[in-house]
């Protein structure tokens, strides 16, 4: 069983291009030392210190000398939904739009101390923190859909059916999908498959756990439609990310 509440996944990699990607998730993206060149929603921008970039929306990152730090947050939790009311109906926004060039200044050298420091902890969601404090009026979802959310969480390894989950709620198909796109802001079938990547990136994370075992308990098909979905949401194979990703943690 995955907790829902397990909505934040961090990663630190180098050298590393990505492909045109979209997913679940709403993703805040920064460069940890030089800028990079990236096209968000079909738009080319060149040297980006990073952006908030929305759910389903395509973008691509060639930051093959820059040390970059993503976090990707389920956009069904409140840290995504407060992320979300950030981009004030926009696809994405840059960083610098954000915070101040002060603020992701100190954030920087803090970052460098800590890695050059042991001792210093290093906090990957400094930025998430900062914009989490601020008040913001989010609507809440309607109850019938937390409990759907729940119900795709409690054994993704299973196949799961749209009916099946109507059913639980007690709504027909038809208005689960459309409530659920409204609310959420994405197809219902994407969302579940968002939840088994989760489960597959923390099975990966386990000592001596192979990448066709992750697929199989996260409830993939097999191996070929992890990797095809893996790529299409990260850009890259798992087995490309696993090398040169420097930091892979999920958080609560």
């Amino acid at each position: 069983m995955l907790d829902r509440h397990e909505d934040t996944l961090v990663i630190l990699a180098k050298n590393i291009a990505v492909e045109m990607h979209y997913h679940h998730a709403i993703q805040l993206v920064l460069s940890l030392d030089k800028p990079y060149d990236a096209v968000l929603d079909h738009q080319p921008i060149e040297s980006v210190k990073g952006f908030l970039i929305d759910s389903d929306i395509p973008h691509a990152c060639q930051s093959a000398d820059s040390t970059v730090l993503v976090i990707s947050v389920d956009a069904t939790s409140s840290k995504g939904r407060l992320l979300k009311s950030h981009l004030l109906k926009r696809t994405f926004i840059l960083i610098d739009e954000l915070f101040s060039a002060e603020a992701i200044d100190e954030f920087l050298n803090f970052y460098w101390r800590c890695r050059d420091t042991p001792q210093h902890e290093f906090d990957p969601l400094y930025f998430l923190h900062k914009l989490s404090h601020e008040q913001r009026n989010i609507t809440p979802f309607d109850a019938r859909l937390l409990i759907a959310i729940d119900f795709i969480n409690q054994d993704i390894s299973k196949i799961i059916k749209v009916i099946d989950i109507a059913r639980h709620i007690s709504l027909s198909e038809s208005r689960l999908r459309h409530l659920f796109t409204e609310q959420v802001g994405i197809p219902l079938t994407k969302y579940v498959l968002w939840v088994r990547m989760k489960v597959a990136l923390r099975e990966m994370l386990k000592p001596g756990v192979t990448l066709s075992d992750a697929a199989h308990q996260a409830g993939f098909t097999d191996h070929a439609h992890f990797t095809r979905t893996f790529r299409r949401m990260f850009g890259v194979s798992p087995s490309l990310l696993l090398k040169y990703g420097q930091f892979l943690q999920i958080f609560g």
